[in-house]
């Protein structure tokens, strides 16, 4: 408005008169410093880029008021009609201010998730003698450096990630879900076959749920803090390969974290073992199993996961063992007989074994590079990152043809089977985002937690499935 009321030597009183009718018109001209370029938005709503000098951009004003033959002012300040303009209105200007936001928001969160890459979270270091040890190469639009590192071989920018930042990751707080699920599970179970220790209802039946949870998420805590003790003495989380290590935010402490780990190892021994007293002496058997295949997963002379038998483990610990321990403690002395256990209970096993052992697959996916070096034969070490990724895929289809044949069979019952299948979903976007970064390995690293996510819906809708069954009293 300002350009067109103090530029009276080259426009007219038609084309001012023009301006003022249809203000909003010239906020989509923009005529640069040199005058060669000017911007102006077609009936599409797209950028169109026209060269023009400067004089005869001014030259087409003065011409359309002298009843010359030039382009009118109209089509000049992008008023007009006869040129493809359109007429700008408050709200399709609001509209575009919004989704430009709303691509600007995107831009920005990603660009944060590759600053916070997982492995490398400090400044690039210099070493001594001046030179970078990373390689920095400057955006062309905004002068944006990103360095690509060596340590750990992640992309990382400028941005450092907090203190504060490493200790929430460090804590791991969605693994606690492979903790939870198998027991809802087992109430579920219990209660689907009317099997439910009569004086284990109402309020006891809480405290007795609450008392599982908070044992067997002690047991988790032991297993994910003697972890990474026992990889740090490995080298595998090591130096800036895992900071979020809780070794590493511990300055290199191995002790502290081994005495940490034992005692929570302790108190989930402790809460769990008395809750099996009216259970069949096979239960807490079953328990300490299962609590043995997290010890051998990871602790020396075994250490099976540096052998690619991280996840059968992983399997049975989770799955037949640690479910069926938690129905024979709801169940108590109503548990039948090994021969004559149903066949839902061993289903249910399979399927939280099938779902635990998928997030423990999906977390190799991007630390292949670190588990190479050190000698970690994992899955990505033996057969590559491209065919882990291709048969997350085929396990997937697989898994959920085998509950349609559980449904059939009798061995499930049909609602749950519905809510299955309802996540399904879920398991398809974990397998569309490993596709889809099946290149850049360290973009891996988000794959876990979609699988935690799938892990997590599928044991809450698997539960919800039976108490609904037995709810509705459906017969199949």
């Amino acid at each position: 408005w300002w350009w067109c009321s103090s530029s009276s030597s080259f426009t007219s009183s038609s084309s001012l008169s023009v301006a003022k009718r249809r203000p909003m018109g010239i906020r989509f001209v923009d005529v640069d410093t040199n005058g060669d370029n000017y911007h102006r938005r077609n009936h599409n709503g797209l950028c169109r880029e026209q060269s023009r000098s400067r004089s005869s951009l001014f030259a087409s004003s003065s011409s359309s008021s002298s009843g010359g033959g030039g382009v009118p002012s109209e089509a000049v300040f992008g008023t007009g009609r006869s040129d493809g303009g359109r007429r700008t209105t408050t709200g399709g200007r609001r509209r575009r201010q919004r989704r430009r936001r709303r691509v600007r928001r995107h831009q920005n969160h990603h660009r944060a998730f590759e600053a916070s890459s997982y492995y490398n979270f400090s400044a690039p270091k210099t070493a001594e003698d001046g030179s970078s040890s990373e390689s920095s190469s400057e955006a062309s639009s905004g002068g944006l450096k990103q360095q690509r590192g060596g340590g750990g071989g992640g992309a990382l920018n400028e941005r450092r990630v907090t203190q504060s930042e490493l200790w929430w990751r460090c804590a791991k707080l969605p693994m606690y879900s492979v903790a939870i699920i198998p027991v809802i599970v087992a109430a579920a179970s219990a209660s689907y076959l009317n099997l439910i220790d009569p004086l284990k209802i109402g309020a006891s039946a809480m405290n007795l749920m609450l008392r599982l949870l908070l044992g067997a998420c002690s047991v988790i805590a032991w297993l994910n803090i003697s972890n990474d003790a026992w990889d740090y003495q490995t080298g595998v989380d090591s130096g800036n390969r895992k900071p979020e290590s809780i070794v590493n935010l511990l300055n290199g402490d191995v002790k502290a974290a081994h005495v940490t780990s034992a005692f929570f190892l302790f108190a989930g021994v402790v809460t769990l073992l008395p809750l099996f007293a009216n259970a069949p002496v096979v239960a807490p058997i079953a328990l300490l199993s299962a609590i043995g295949c997290g010890y051998a997963y990871q602790a020396p002379p075994l250490r099976l996961s540096y052998k690619g038998l991280g996840e059968p483990l992983c399997f049975t610990a989770f799955g037949p063992l640690a479910t069926s321990a938690f129905f024979a403690v709801f169940a108590g002395s109503n548990v039948p007989s090994f021969m004559n256990m149903p066949p839902l209970l061993w289903v249910n096993a399979w399927m939280v074994g099938m779902t635990t052992s998928m997030i423990l697959f999906a977390s190799h996916l991007h630390q292949r590079e670190g588990d190479e070096v050190s000698g970690k034969l994992s899955p990505c070490v033996r057969f590559g990152v491209d065919f882990c990724v291709a048969s997350i895929q085929h396990v997937v289809s697989a898994y959920y043809a085998l509950i349609a044949t559980f449904v059939s069979c009798g061995w499930l019952p049909s609602v749950a089977g519905a809510m299955i299948f309802m996540t399904y979903p879920l398991a398809r976007a974990m397998q569309n985002y490993a596709l889809d970064n099946m290149e850049n390995e360290k973009m891996l690293f988000k794959t876990k937690y979609l699988a935690v996510r799938w892990h997590v819906a599928h044991g809450v809708a698997l539960a919800f499935g039976l108490w609904l069954s037995r709810r509705l009293a459906v017969p199949f």
